[in-house]
C-alpha cells in the first residue's frame, strides 16, 4: 500500500519572497518553452503539487486562474538553469520558484537521489 502523504495550503497568497522568486525566474531567458512556473512546490509520487502562475493551455475556451493548485503529470527529467530548477513532464516543463516549507526541498532532493540510483544501475 503507498504511503500517505498529507499536503496542506493554508492559502494560495505568496509571500514577498515567494513573488519575489517567481518574478526572477519570469524575466530568465531558458532553453525550453515554459508551460508554468510553480511556487510552493512539493513532489509527491514523481510528481509535482504546487502553486502556479502563467499557464499555458492549449485549449482558449479553458483558462485557468494564477494562484491555483496543479498536479504535474510524471516528472521524466530535472536540470537546473541559473538559479532555478526545471522539471520536464509529459505535459510540459515548469519552472519551480519555491519549495514548500518544511519538506518541500527535502522531497526534490529524494527525487533526485532516486534518479541517480536508477541511472548508476543501467
Amino acid at each position: 500500500m503507498p504511503e500517505i502523504i498529507e499536503v496542506e495550503f493554508h492559502s494560495k497568497y505568496l509571500s514577498d519572497f515567494q513573488l519575489s522568486r517567481l518574478v526572477q525566474a519570469s524575466l530568465r531567458k531558458y532553453t525550453v518553452a515554459i508551460t508554468a512556473f510553480i511556487s510552493d512546490a512539493v513532489i509527491i509520487e514523481d510528481r509535482c503539487l504546487g502553486v502556479f502562475f502563467d499557464h499555458l493551455q492549449d485549449d482558449e475556451e479553458y483558462r485557468i486562474a494564477n494562484g491555483g493548485i496543479i498536479c504535474t503529470t510524471k516528472i521524466q527529467r530535472a536540470w537546473k538553469e541559473g538559479r532555478f530548477w526545471l522539471l520536464e513532464t509529459g505535459e510540459g516543463n515548469y519552472i519551480v520558484g519555491s519549495f514548500k516549507r518544511g519538506g518541500g526541498r527535502l522531497s526534490f532532493l529524494k527525487l533526485l537521489r532516486s534518479c541517480d540510483r536508477l541511472e548508476s544501475e543501467d
